[in-house]
C-alpha cells in the first residue's frame, strides 16, 4: 500500500459519518439558528413594544384612585379622617 492510497482510505473514513451523527449535527445547527433568530426577534420587536406600553391607570401616582377615594368619603361619617386616609394611601404620588 502506498502512502497516497492510505491517505485516501483515511480521508474516506473521516468524511463518512453515521446517519445518526449527521442528524445530531443538523439538529444542533438548527437549534443554534433558531436561538439566534429568537434573540433578534426579541430585541427588534418584543422589547421596543414593551417599552412603549403606558402605565396602567391604577398605577402608583395615578389620580383616578384618589378621585374615587375622595368621592367615597362623602358618605363616610368621619369625612376629614377619610380624606386624610385617602391623601396618605391613594393621593400621595
Amino acid at each position: 500500500m502506498t502512502k497516497l492510497e492510505s491517505s485516501e482510505d483515511k480521508s474516506m473514513s473521516e468524511s463518512q459519518r453515521s446517519p445518526l451523527a449527521s442528524l445530531v449535527l443538523f439538529i444542533c445547527c438548527v437549534a443554534i439558528a433558531a436561538s439566534l433568530f429568537a434573540a433578534a426577534h426579541y430585541l427588534v420587536i418584543d422589547l421596543p413594544a414593551q417599552k412603549d406600553l403606558p402605565a396602567p391607570e391604577n398605577a402608583k401616582g395615578s389620580t383616578s384612585n384618589c378621585k374615587v377615594c375622595k368621592n367615597n368619603c362623602k358618605v363616610d361619617i368621619n369625612y376629614y379622617t377619610c380624606l386624610a386616609i385617602c391623601e396618605d394611601l391613594e393621593c400621595s404620588g
